[in-house]
């Protein structure tokens, strides 16, 4: 399925959300969105599909063409909201040196059985600091960690 440009706006890049100043000395609003784009390459996008659509239940993802570009914006919206656009680049970081960008957080109502369906489907488990979070790698390099929706 296509879609214009103007219709995926919201759904590029990082989303921050921000309200005006009141008239007041008080600081403004501010929150991360829910809302994140990477950049994989061509070579990962039917495994990352895959992994996205059926380890991680997103819809299947919705394309935009995007002028000069030999491959489609595809993005997946998750079951309890938010969203992730891809962007299939040879610029992209290879696998192993996209685990060293930002990490996405899933909030899961069932952590532990995401955490099955990952390992089930032989994901790589990523070990860091944090014991208490499940991280992994998605194919493309992206480094995601499973924390509890509560």
């Amino acid at each position: 399925m296509k879609h214009t440009r103007r219709g995926f706006v919201g759904v590029l890049g990082l989303g921050v959300a921000t309200a005006a100043l009141p008239e007041s000395d008080a600081a403004p609003t501010l929150a991360l969105g829910d809302r994140a784009h990477i950049l994989a390459r061509p070579q990962s996008k039917q495994r990352l599909i895959d992994c996205l659509t059926g380890v991680l239940g997103c819809a299947a993802p919705q394309a935009l063409a995007v002028p000069g570009r030999a491959e489609p914006i595809l993005a997946f919206s998750f079951p309890s909201g938010g969203s992730l656009s891809v962007e299939f680049t040879s610029d992209a970081l290879d696998e192993k040196d996209a685990r060293r960008g930002a990490w996405l957080e899933l909030r899961a109502s069932d952590p532990a059985a995401l955490k099955k369906r990952v390992l089930d489907a032989g994901l790589e488990r990523v070990h860091y600091l944090a014991p208490s979070r499940f991280y992994f790698v998605v194919p493309g390099g992206q480094v995601f960690g499973i924390v509890s929706a509560t």
